[in-house]
């Protein structure tokens, strides 16, 4: 309802944003399967948020434990490490582009990253299929920081066709089929 409701307000030329919830592999695929399946929505774009301190964690990093001390891999350039941890925001890029959706991946910013670890994420990022991968810091400048991503979503969105979107199960599969 709320979708609706706000695709209304937005008119024909405006967007509508949903967060889908946390995570491509659970948030994302619930949105497109049972969501967009019951309401007869169908997206453009998917945005997949990353950060360079989530992807050195999983390139190997060290466990970050609540209020103890980061370890310096985590605040001091590591693009390595970064490279590392890729391969998960690539798989969720891969997982995204089967529902026919353009993916842009916003990097967000933190004052530990730097500009080589901003660059490897996006190469990454669009190596792996990702219509546009672009910073996002919004965290520091506000709204400004954030207008990359919005200009990034706009061209995804209207690069788009929306019959491409497509769900990845029948309703009709058992279970365990729509599992597998």
């Amino acid at each position: 309802v709320a979708d609706e409701i706000a695709l209304r307000l937005a008119g024909k030329e405006g967007f509508v944003v949903t967060e889908a919830g946390f995570g491509a592999d659970i948030g994302m695929e619930k949105f497109f399967n049972i969501k967009c399946r019951a309401s007869g929505l169908k997206p453009k774009c998917a945005v997949i948020v990353a950060t360079v301190r989530a992807l050195k964690m999983h390139g190997g990093g060290p466990p970050v434990s609540a209020g103890k001390p980061l370890a310096k891999e985590y605040v001091e350039e590591n693009v390595d490490l970064v490279t590392k941890g890729c391969c998960n925001l690539v798989q969720h890029i891969t997982n995204a582009k089967k529902f026919g959706v353009n993916v842009v991946v916003a990097v967000n910013r933190f004052k530990t990253d730097t500009d080589a670890e901003i660059e490897a994420v996006k190469k990454a990022a669009t190596e792996a299929g990702a219509f546009d991968a672009v910073m996002s810091n919004h965290w520091a400048l506000g709204g400004e920081g954030a207008a990359d991503l919005a200009r990034a979503v706009d061209r995804a969105c209207r690069a788009s066709d929306e019959s491409n979107f497509k769900f990845l199960y029948d309703v009709q599969k058992s279970i365990r089929d729509k599992i597998e």
